[in-house]
């Protein structure tokens, strides 16, 4: 009897062991996925600091090394294109600024370690296509949800929730920031989900669309509405055209031709911005777009000034010239903005610290590597709407996040889930 007992002690363990720690791994990496695309998804006043920095996405993006080390989070090609792109910034401001502008490298390199450790997770297994589905399909409901909550109260005298940056009067913030962040996030969000939904099938009609996902399109719209932002009144209709063939793109910029001139005589505050802002675009007049839409205008006011001022003999315009090059181009000539103020969003400003080749080295590192049918989309809706915010901002990797994510899921063998992880049911 003891030599049995003994026999059953020095059993190795069973594969079903094996499987089971397979199991609880894959789960916490999905956790570790599923925590990132909300936390950049969203924004929870609690959380917000008053130059808008957002503790919780902060704390997550510190966390994303030490999770990747933690969860053994498989480093693909990712981690290649990342840290060669990341280290040309790095490089190039160590060239001409120096340390001066240490933290913000630093936060460059957290949220490209959050990027990596999501891609970590999808090349795993361990993020399903139903399980993002169903997560993306929450957090427009949650973003839904909210901006009525927050419309309610405003109107009856309660509080208003998460209230952050918000005018309160038809311009509300939701899950965002401020309303055009909240904006932004929602039409990546909902582009996303419709994508992954095709299950790698062709884009639907319009009324296939409106019959499959009726309550989506609907929590979306009434979220976009209620931000009262100019930026959500063009993209409402352009996020649904991207998710339907391509002949109705083509087919709602006829439609939009032709109805210009009755949009010219809306009388919403929204609309009547968004018109009086395209219309002043094409002139590239700083003056007429300030006068049309301030905030818009602040958004392209950097373009216009790097496209006026830089030279391509200049070397600096090719490899880069730091952070100290946004001022140079910029700071003493952004209308209704203080003199000492240096801004610019991706588009021109990472052209400005750079160069076209480092900028370009982004660009193939997290957008251009990932173009296929099935992104194009995306990335035509990034365009517009996410080229020109800051790169250390949420949203910003919120989107190649989610880009990244879809690409992975347009080949059919990425469906499969980790050995032993089961997936979620839509």
């Amino acid at each position: 009897m003891n030599r049995f007992n003994t026999a059953i002690s020095t059993i190795p363990a069973t594969p079903s062991w094996s499987a089971a720690r397979d199991v609880q791994r894959a789960w916490r990496q999905w956790m570790m996925a599923a925590t990132i695309v909300a936390v950049f998804g969203t924004a929870l006043s609690p959380f917000i600091l008053g130059d808008q920095r957002n503790v919780l996405v902060i704390l997550v993006a510190a966390l994303s090394l030490p999770t990747i080390v933690f969860l053994r989070v498989p480093l693909g090609a990712d981690l290649g294109w990342s840290a060669t792109a990341v280290a040309y910034l790095i490089v190039v401001e160590l060239l001409h600024g120096g340390l001066g502008n240490v933290s913000s490298l630093g936060y460059t390199g957290m949220f490209a370690l959050s990027y990596i450790a999501f891609c970590g997770a999808l090349d795993s297994g361990a993020v399903t296509r139903e399980r993002l589905m169903l997560l993306l399909c929450r957090m427009i409901q949650a973003y839904a949800v909210t901006s009525v909550l927050q419309l309610i109260g405003s109107r009856v005298g309660l509080p208003v929730p998460n209230h952050i940056l918000s005018k309160e009067s038809w311009s509300y913030n939701s899950l965002g920031v401020e309303p055009s962040h909240a904006a932004r996030a929602l039409a990546f969000t909902l582009l996303a989900y419709l994508i992954l939904a095709r299950r790698g099938g062709p884009a639907p009609s319009v009324r296939e669309l409106w019959r499959q996902e009726r309550s989506i399109l609907l929590a979306f719209s009434v979220s976009l509405i209620l931000t009262g932002s100019s930026l959500a009144v063009g993209i409402l209709p352009l996020t649904i055209v991207m998710a339907l063939r391509l002949r109705w793109l083509l087919v709602g910029i006829a439609i939009l031709t032709l109805s210009w001139p009755l949009l010219l005589a809306v009388e919403l505050e929204s609309v009547h911005r968004l018109i009086a802002f395209l219309t002043a675009l094409p002139s590239m007049d700083i003056m007429a777009m300030v006068q049309a839409d301030h905030s818009g205008a602040l958004r392209v006011m950097p373009l216009i000034l790097f496209l006026q001022s830089a030279s391509l003999s200049d070397l600096s315009v090719w490899f880069g010239g730091g952070y100290e090059a946004i001022a140079y181009y910029v700071q003493g000539n952004l209308i209704g903005m203080a003199k000492d103020a240096a801004v610019a969003g991706f588009i021109p400003g990472y052209v400005m610290i750079t160069g076209i080749a480092g900028a370009t080295l982004f660009c193939h590192a997290y957008l251009f590597r990932f173009l296929n049918a099935q992104t194009l989309p995306l990335l035509l809706l990034w365009i517009p709407t996410l080229s020109n915010s800051a790169w250390n901002s949420q949203i910003f990797w919120y989107s190649l996040v989610l880009l990244r994510a879809v690409y992975a899921f347009s080949n059919a063998l990425s469906d499969v889930p980790h050995p032993g992880f089961p997936g979620a049911s839509r």
